[in-house]
């Protein structure tokens, strides 16, 4: 082998390297410099002292040692705490009731679904590629800010989130009584855990469709096992309302709406403000985008239906048709429960998280399209989409929520009136403090040197 020959051979080497390594090399980075973001916007900007629902959700813990049961079951507003509280139950006595525990708790459950999500990516579609750094885009925005160091409530969407990756990557499972065991499982927990109730639904539908292909003879598992699932997974969204109390969370709640295709403009308003990096604000372009991103999110959800629907047993179309229905009963029903509060009401924070699985459902369509020789560039496209509002830092939103906390709690460490530290800080951490006893929940965290108690300066 000549000179010339070898060195073609370790070009070759090279090159082949850097193909396979280079995605994931990129992806990687991406991963690791979003990440350092998102939990450096967490310790810099969670304070310790709870703020607003926090003050409501966390009453067992004030009244007496909960059970895990009666924190599972616990209600707060339309939905339940699940296994959130059960994660304080353990949490909070190591850390003396921090209130930035939960921040970072959320934090974790996020980054882990992004993990997740990757591998789901890779189960579906195989290796790595340079357009997966869509993936940490998706999950690490800081659209979500409000979940993170607002009002943080690990049960309200960090932990749905997990819970619904995990149960996406169910879905694929090989061993059909594994797959039902893990389905029902993670679908009675998404059930009870805030805004995963909604999966509860989509399970129903799951186990309609396997009977629908049993019918038509498209499988050949056992009708006796489908409808074993069925049952189980009907009974689990039927336990949800025992003893459940009809709980809109907002005074002004009507329904209908006298203006019900307002309906349909909150929604899209909603998915509008996962993407726009700008102050949010409702005008006709950042609608019409929002109703782009809405109608497609539609048609995608009636694309993967009508597959499933002819007989098409993919993992993909499955896992997309649950992610899009999960994500769309959401929004939709917080469209129903919000809308009296005005169209502003639309861009609230903390109502992103919830949307990320549509976001990543649009993207594994993408992925399952060659767009004719262009799918490089539609991929891209979807990139730039995504980065403008992903990489914004929103520091005005977290200083307001961080200066405001920490104003307030030093403010009551030194005085102990509620009501002038109100207008002292110009911040409330809660709105009507004698409707929820909070001067009593203040009085117990000082007693046991808890909470804001626990730090001369709450950090």
């Amino acid at each position: 082998m000549t000179t010339t020959e070898v060195a073609g051979d370790a070009e070759l080497g090279r090159v082949h390297y850097w193909r396979v390594t280079g995605p994931g090399l990129a992806v990687a980075a991406v991963v690791v410099m979003l990440g350092v973001r998102f939990f450096l916007v967490i310790s810099k900007y969670s304070i310790n002292v709870f703020f607003y629902d926090q003050w409501d959700y966390l009453t067992p813990f004030f009244r007496h040692q909960p059970s895990i049961a009666e924190l599972f079951f616990w209600q707060h507003g339309p939905h339940r705490e699940g296994i959130g509280l059960i994660a304080d139950k353990f949490l909070f006595p190591v850390t003396h009731w921090n209130a930035r525990t939960d921040s970072f708790l959320i934090g974790g459950s996020i980054f882990a679904a992004m993990l997740l999500a990757l591998r789901l990516k890779c189960k579906l579609f195989g290796a790595l590629s340079y357009s997966d750094v869509a993936i940490p885009l998706i999950f690490l925005s800081l659209v979500q800010y409000e979940t993170l160091v607002g009002t943080p409530n690990p049960a309200h969407s960090g932990l749905p989130l997990l819970l619904t990756m995990l149960y996406c990557l169910a879905v694929l499972g090989r061993n059909r009584l594994l797959r039902y065991s893990f389905i029902l499982g993670l679908n009675f927990l998404l059930i009870y855990t805030g805004f995963g109730f909604f999966m509860g639904v989509v399970t129903v539908c799951v186990f309609l469709l396997e009977c629908y292909w049993i019918r038509r003879h498209i499988t050949s598992v056992p009708l006796a096992h489908a409808l074993v699932g069925l049952s189980a997974a009907a009974a689990s969204l039927a336990s949800f309302f025992i003893d459940y109390k009809l709980w809109p969370a907002t005074d002004c709640f009507e329904i209908p709406h006298h203006h019900w295709l307002q309906y349909f403009e909150f929604t899209a308003l909603m998915f509008s403000a996962f993407v726009v990096p700008g102050r949010l604000y409702v005008s006709p372009a950042i609608t019409v985008l929002g109703a782009a991103i809405l109608l497609v999110a539609v048609s995608l959800l009636v694309w993967h239906l009508m597959h499933l629907l002819k007989g098409t047993r993919s993992g993909m179309h499955l896992i997309g048709a649950a992610m899009l229905s999960y994500c769309l009963l959401f929004a939709t029903s917080t469209s129903i429960g919000r809308l009296c509060l005005g169209l502003n009401a639309a861009f609230t924070s903390r109502y992103s998280t919830l949307l990320i699985p549509a976001f990543l459902a649009m993207y594994f369509f993408l992925l399952s399209k060659p767009w004719r020789g262009k799918r490089n560039l539609v991929l891209t496209l979807w990139i730039l989409l995504l980065v403008p509002a992903a990489m914004r830092t929103r520091r005005a939103e977290l200083r307001g929520y961080a200066n405001g906390k920490r104003d307030w709690a030093n403010c009551y460490v030194r005085t102990e009136n509620i009501y002038y530290c109100d207008q002292s800080a110009n911040f409330r951490v809660y709105p009507h403090p004698e409707e929820n006893d909070l001067q009593s929940k203040l009085d117990y965290l000082k007693q046991h040197h808890l909470n804001l108690f626990f730090e001369p300066n709450p950090k």
